[in-house]
């Protein structure tokens, strides 16, 4: 490892949209939608609003940084918040690149925040994720660092009573090996058993950007109409594991107007009935 790396850039990646990468993404959260698979329909198919973690995924190296397999092995997806300029669709070119933008040493390890920004082949901003990572017990000799803020957020008003909506589902056991494939995001824990008990898990866990992606393909589909190319911004915490072949439950706590649009608060609740994700908002224009 080398020090701080606060304000240096990663890896820039680009992608041409086809209408196979985009429907095998959705199909890999098992995501029906018309929207993402008909490509005979007027302007094509729209990307899965999930699309973005293939982009963090694959700019997430940075020159000259190097991790050992302890810190790949413990570095976790601990939260993440994605603003949209505009849906993305088949034909688009979106080329993806990531900038460090905090380093701070927190209580279960070393938490990086990351700015992805997603332009078109114009330049123009697409997208800009905000993803926080921690490398959980390990800790690096580097003062704490942050370059730029996320936005605030809608909070949920705290008086919503009973769930707008919820639904109960059981994870294929297979579902991260399709994912991982289907998304092009490779991480053993996620796939190989015996990576995940090195680790420490107690078995495979569903990727955190497949989590969030089939939450919103419940938002989306329940809350929204089923128009993904409404969608204006996504957030949540990664908070406890998911375990394919287990039983999880989405359920919307409030839905309502602000000021930023129709917000729709979520939680997607684990095997267990703990919290995989925490904190979840979709808002749609």
């Amino acid at each position: 490892m080398v020090g701080s790396t606060v304000g240096r850039y990663t890896i820039a990646r680009t992608w041409e949209l086809t209408p196979r990468m985009l429907s095998s993404f959705a199909a890999g959260v098992n995501d029906p939608n018309p929207a993402y698979f008909d490509d005979a329909r007027e302007g094509g198919v729209l990307a899965h609003p999930g699309q973005v973690f293939t982009f963090h995924w694959n700019t997430r190296f940075m020159p000259g940084v190097t991790y050992s397999r302890e810190e790949n092995l413990k570095g976790v997806h601990a939260w993440v918040d994605i603003r949209y300029a505009r849906p993305m669709r088949q034909g688009d070119v979106i080329t993806a690149q990531g900038r460090h933008i905090e380093v701070r040493r927190i209580a279960p390890g070393m938490l990086t925040v990351t700015r992805i920004t997603m332009t078109d082949a114009l330049g123009e901003e697409v997208a800009v994720m905000d993803s926080g990572g921690i490398s959980r017990g390990l800790w690096r000799d580097v003062p704490d660092e942050r370059l730029a803020e996320v936005p605030s957020r809608p909070e949920p008003s705290g008086n919503a009573g009973e769930p707008a909506w919820s639904t109960t589902f059981t994870i294929p056991r297979e579902a991260a090996h399709l994912y991982t494939e289907c998304a092009d995001i490779y991480n053993d824990i996620h796939t190989e058993r015996s990576a995940a008990l090195e680790a420490g898990l107690k078995d495979i866990i569903l990727q955190g950007g497949a989590t969030m992606s089939i939450a919103i393909r419940e938002v989306v589909n329940r809350s929204l109409g089923g128009d993904p190319g409404t969608v204006t911004r996504v957030a949540g915490q990664f908070r406890a594991m998911v375990t394919p072949g287990e039983e999880v439950t989405v359920r919307c706590i409030e839905e309502r107007d602000t000021e930023d649009g129709r917000a729709v608060f979520f939680e997607f609740l684990n095997q267990d009935g703990a919290p995989a994700i925490y904190r979840g908002l979709v808002v749609a224009k």
